[in-house]
């Protein structure tokens, strides 16, 4: 050979498989008019690489001298749509192949390997024999088969009508015949993984009916056009699908769509064959190489939207899901209303639809945050952002809801409380727009959100030691499950609010829940004295109120208040030792209370957002749903 093999097949096939070796041979028998192969391969155990030889004989026109020429010389292809290149990766797997050929009354033997000698004469036979050329791989020089469906013939199959469905598809609709069988002789058999002698063979049945439609985009090219030809049947189990360019009679794949996009249930097959594509591979044929001037990003834009249209066209369901999916985008993601991708493929793949739109998002919010002045589209913009990021925290405080709602009595105090604000843990006003998320006082009341000091562990332990009761030693490690929330650090301002609720334990007895009402009086007067920048104490006392307690707060001037559950107020003033006194507006709530009506307000508050990102997505795309 004219050039140094093993170089060359790290320079051309960087990412060999064996299967490579099948496709290779299969390609020379057809590119040579065959029209039987055969593909035999034989192993003592699949465990025994070396015992591998693999067999292709066909009835193909032979090696001629100009077949021999050709193959002889790398880099010498027949025409434009052949590389030149493909028997180099007989040598990444297999030391040598024995090739004998016969054709008439003429026959050519040689062996091909590395140092292959271009000396293998003609040799005249005495009686004219059928057209014969058999190929037999030898010397396995790998340390292993990586897999069994490089050996198997039935999982052969499929992946060899995949690689050469665009010319054996071709050869049906001429009505040209053709049989390629492959064979498995092996001495020991492996159950588990169907891995025992026998055969399979394709024919023209085995392919699928293909249906072609022309594409014509002047955008792409303004002379040739793009031909597709598909395939979509309903099948039993989870289907399959293949997208790929056919160029040169075999198939490249073609990442247009996810796998996902494809419905299950459904075998699906799109090929598009072009001029533009006409020998425009790489050297091992894996990979699609545009010609100048044909964009990738617009190609595969066309192929996209075409390939959608079909697929919605004959599997109705697609439009149906994809339907659903975008409701439920507009109920769970009306903050990303607008930045969805408009033209989607086959059923829409939620996590990419998702990922998407979030970029998008970040993308815009970057570029008006990077404005040092804001134009009129400017500020319009900012406008909508702001009311984006609005929508995307009332979100968030709907999760917050729902998790609260699913406590019961078996959890714990502490559960809630953290769930209100985590516990033993510092934060400060300068910190809110991150800490904002950590801060759900909002549960009681909305103008809690602006109350952003909570204390450490170990100021939260020095207050709580301060204004633990008579009844409450020091040492107990049961301290009392009490959440605060300062308007500010207490130890720097004159002045400030402190939200203080307190879980008491559920129960119908009377005597203990109107004690516990009590309590709170009392920890009041000890609080102000610990902390005399103190102006107001939002007093909020969680118990089981029944009906009979309900009865007993009225008696007692607590005033009932529209709630969704059961919820009492009172103002007192707790007094300071100086006589001074101090605003307690205090409530008594059930637990039901908090979380009804938390979500009956974050519900309005989400409900009037999510009309206006409607309106904003329907002011950028007539359909509301997403921008290009």
């Amino acid at each position: 050979m004219d050039i140094e093999t093993s170089s060359a097949i790290r320079l051309f096939f960087p990412n060999p498989s064996l299967t490579l070796v099948y496709y290779e041979a299969l390609a020379n028998a057809l590119d040579a008019g065959a029209t039987e192969v055969f593909i035999d391969i034989e192993v003592q155990a699949f465990d025994k690489p070396d015992t591998l030889k693999v067999t292709v004989t066909d009835n193909g026109d032979g090696f001629t001298d100009v077949n021999f020429d050709r193959f002889k010389t790398l880099l010498k292809p027949r025409d434009k749509f052949h590389k030149g290149l493909g028997r180099l990766v007989f040598l990444n797997y297999f030391e040598r192949v024995e090739i004998t050929s016969v054709w008439g009354k003429k026959q050519r033997n040689f062996t091909f390997k590395s140092g292959f000698s271009d000396k293998a004469p003609i040799q005249d036979v005495q009686v004219k024999q059928p057209n014969k050329t058999s190929l037999t791989f030898t010397g396995f020089s790998k340390e292993r088969v990586k897999a069994y469906d490089d050996l198997k013939p039935d999982a052969l199959k499929p992946m060899i009508i995949e690689q050469f469905l665009p010319t054996l598809d071709a050869r049906k609709r001429e009505d040209k015949t053709f049989k390629i069988v492959l064979s498995l002789a092996t001495n020991e058999v492996n159950s588990q993984k169907e891995f025992f002698p026998h055969e399979t063979t394709i024919t023209p049945d085995d392919l699928p009916s293909m249906t072609r439609v022309t594409i014509k985009d002047e955008s792409l090219d303004a002379i040739s056009s793009i031909e597709m030809f598909y395939h979509i049947k309903q099948v039993a189990g989870r289907g399959s699908s293949l997208t790929a360019f056919s160029i040169d009679g075999r198939t490249i794949p073609a990442s247009l769509i996810p796998e996902s996009s494809f419905p299950l249930g459904y075998f699906c097959v799109f090929l598009f064959e072009s001029e533009m594509f006409h020998s425009n591979t790489d050297g091992a044929r894996q990979k699609l190489v545009l010609p100048d001037g044909l964009q990738e990003t617009r190609l595969y834009r066309v192929l996209s939207r075409e390939l959608g249209k079909v697929l919605s066209e004959n599997i109705p369901q697609i439009t149906e899901k994809n339907e659903k999916t975008k409701a439920q985008f507009e109920e769970r993601f009306p903050h990303l209303l607008g930045y969805f991708e408009k033209n989607t493929v086959g059923l829409i793949d939620r996590d990419d639809a998702l990922t998407i739109a979030q970029q998008k998002f970040f993308r815009v919010q970057k570029e008006v945050l990077q404005c040092e002045t804001l134009s009129e589209s400017d500020y319009a913009k900012s406008l909508e952002l702001s009311s984006r990021t609005l929508t995307e925290y009332i979100l968030y405080r709907d999760k917050i809801i729902s998790r609260m709602k699913t406590m019961t009595e078996d959890n714990a105090e502490s559960d809630i409380h953290n769930l209100i604000v985590p516990r033993y843990k510092e934060f400060a006003q300068g910190a809110m727009p991150s800490e904002i998320y950590q801060n759900n006082a909002w549960l009681l009341d909305d103008k809690f959100m602006v109350f952003q000091t909570i204390l450490s562990e170990k100021r939260m332990d020095t207050i709580i030691n301060a204004i633990r009761l008579d009844e409450e030693s020091v040492g107990d490690t049961s301290r009392p499950d009490i959440t605060m929330i300062f308007s500010a650090d207490p130890a720097d301002v004159k002045a400030v609010d402190v939200v203080v609720v307190e879980i008491k334990k559920k129960t119908n007895d009377e005597k203990e829940n109107q004690y516990a009402i009590n309590q709170l009086l009392d920890r009041a007067v000890k609080l102000v004295e610990h902390c005399p920048h103190i102006q107001r104490i939002w007093y909020y006392a969680v118990i089981q109120v029944g009906d009979t307690m309900a009865v007993r707060l009225r008696q007692q001037n607590w005033a009932p208040l529209f709630s969704m559950g059961k919820v009492f107020y009172q103002e007192f003033k707790t007094a300071r030792q100086d006589g001074s006194l101090v605003p307690t507006p205090t409530f008594v709530m059930s637990f039901d209370a908090i979380v009804a009506d938390a979500k009956c307000r974050n519900h309005t508050f989400l409900e009037i957002l999510r009309e206006g990102m409607k309106k904003y997505a329907e002011e950028q795309d007539s359909d509301g749903w997403g921008r290009d």
